[in-house]
């Protein structure tokens, strides 16, 4: 088509909505549909705002309280405790290797009791290494600091959420109570100093986690093995040289096992050894646990006290797993798949999909939600455009009846309409983006609307502005809309110019 169809039929369009009289519907009519695509693009834009924000909020929460991918121990499911995974075990330069893995560290969690005066609450406590990534939890601080996570720390330091310090007036500098069960089911009481407050906004996840350094979690849950020497000073009975060595051991599973290095003697003694030099004892239990070693070394000829060592302790040789973060989560499950590759048998990898279901189902379902939505808004766009177009063609019976009549074909004429149509779309989208776009900011700069966070997660309704997703979808509207709009300009065919130029 040359310009001058073009810019005869864009006159002619322009002209089409021109009412002289004042007392034609034309005007009122482009309007009404200008402002209904307005309003349905704007709540387009709106819900896919809306639902992409809940997307990154909730998923970057719930990651942040865990991670992508957790290398647990085998059938552990989604239980609150972490069983012990020994640090042996784990190859941990390998999964950092693994392609998509941005960072890898230690955890372990146990559930237990918070308890402060008369106020009481059941918390789960997360132990974090000092290969933690401390991003997440530093842009949640609200008060004080974060603990100590170090393993040379020894101050029992605890980081408490703004629900629990609210619900059992907690603050930076108090002392409270924690309860833990160890591995043999005994309640393990330990006071801790609370030195930070955070909030998420997740409300699930902040009643629930408290954190502190891993190695206290380490030692409360009894994991590995505490081992010592004690030798009786002055020598005994009248033997000259001759000391009485024992063994005192806590830790693991209780059934501990002893092994005198060297002497070829078993159990957990006294022995009686003589002379000079050193003994040394490794001290397992049936439940595989680390071995450790405890020594002695004696002099007879000094006349000097025995000296004794104790064995460090095998409980910071054992975690509860570890937590890998992914660099895309478009990529999660073939970073998954690569890493259950790396770890032992009896090891497992549960991604935060496996470990929090239901809330990835409900975002899931936002997506359908958010199609429903534009199906419904397109489906209505195409039907008030259709209204509009055809009232506009009976408002315009007799023009269309000349310009039939001149010889004007059928073709041109509805090429006519549909860029009348065309435009129409173009202005409500216009219209629609100021107003869908200023909503979306107005409420992600101010929170204005808020939510119930125990059914919907979130405090205020997110906001992302993706501008490349919604401006896809409007030229999908727009094509779609345009291309439907053929079906209404048929009538035009219709229409017999003698019959219309007596139209009224």
């Amino acid at each position: 088509m040359s310009n001058s169809p073009r810019k005869a039929i864009g006159f002619l369009a322009r002209r089409m909505t021109v009412d002289p009289t004042g007392k034609g519907i034309a005007r009122p009519v482009v309007r009404i549909a200008e402002g209904g695509v307005a309003i349905g693009v704007a709540l387009i834009i709106m819900s896919l705002a809306i639902v992409q924000g809940f997307q990154r909020d909730v998923r970057e929460l719930v990651v942040g309280f865990g991670a992508h991918l957790r290398v647990v121990a085998a059938d552990q499911g989604r239980a609150q405790g972490t069983d012990r995974v020994a640090w042996a075990d784990v190859d941990t330069a390998a999964l950092r290797a693994v392609r998509g893995v941005e960072h890898v560290q230690s955890f372990a969690q146990r559930p237990a009791i918070l308890e402060t005066g008369e106020e009481v609450e059941g918390v789960v406590v997360k132990g974090l290494g000092d290969d933690v990534d401390p991003d997440f939890l530093a842009r949640a601080l609200r008060d004080g600091r974060l603990p100590n996570w170090s393993p040379g720390g020894d101050a029992m330091e605890l980081l408490v959420s703004g629900l629990q310090a609210r619900e059992l007036g907690l603050s930076p500098g108090q002392r409270v109570r924690l309860l833990l069960a160890d591995a043999r089911g005994e309640l393990r009481p330990r006071v801790f100093t609370v030195v930070g407050v955070y909030e998420t906004g997740l409300q699930e996840f902040d009643g629930e986690f408290v954190f502190c350094a891993l190695h206290h979690l380490q030692e409360l849950s009894g994991w590995g093995i505490k081992a010592r020497i004690r030798v009786s000073d002055p020598l005994v009975g009248d033997l000259p040289g001759m000391r009485e060595v024992d063994v005192a051991a806590t830790g693991g599973d209780g059934q501990l096992r002893y092994t005198w290095t060297g002497m070829d003697w078993r159990g957990k003694g006294p022995h009686m050894l003589v002379g000079q030099g050193e003994a040394q004892v490794v001290v397992s239990d049936d439940g595989e646990t680390v071995p450790d070693t405890a020594w002695v070394i004696w002099d007879d000829t000094s006349g000097m006290r025995p000296q004794t060592r104790m064995a460090g302790g095998s409980s910071d040789r054992y975690i509860g797993g570890l937590e890998l973060r992914v660099s895309d989560y478009d990529a999660l499950w073939t970073v998954s798949d690569s890493v259950f590759f790396v770890v032992p048998y009896d090891l497992d990898v549960r991604s935060v999909v496996d470990d929090h279901p239901e809330m990835f189902q409900w975002l899931t379902m936002l997506d359908f939600n958010v199609e429903l939505i534009i199906g419904l808004m397109v489906l209505i766009a195409i039907l008030n455009m259709a209204s509009a177009l055809l009232l506009l063609m009976l408002e315009r019976t007799r023009s269309i009846g000349l310009l039939k009549a001149v010889g004007m074909a059928d073709g041109p004429l509805m090429g006519v309409f549909v860029r009348l149509a065309v435009r129409i779309l173009f202005r409500g989208l216009a219209w629609g983006n100021v107003l869908g776009f200023g909503l979306a900011f107005l409420q992600r700069e101010t929170g204005l609307v808020a939510l119930d966070a125990r059914s919907y997660y979130l405090s205020t309704v997110p906001i992302e502005i993706d501008v490349v997703r919604i401006a896809t979808v409007e030229l999908g509207i727009l094509v779609v809309c345009a291309i439907a709009m053929f079906l209404p300009a048929r009538y035009i065919s219709r229409l017999n110019p003698v019959e219309s130029l007596r139209f009224d």
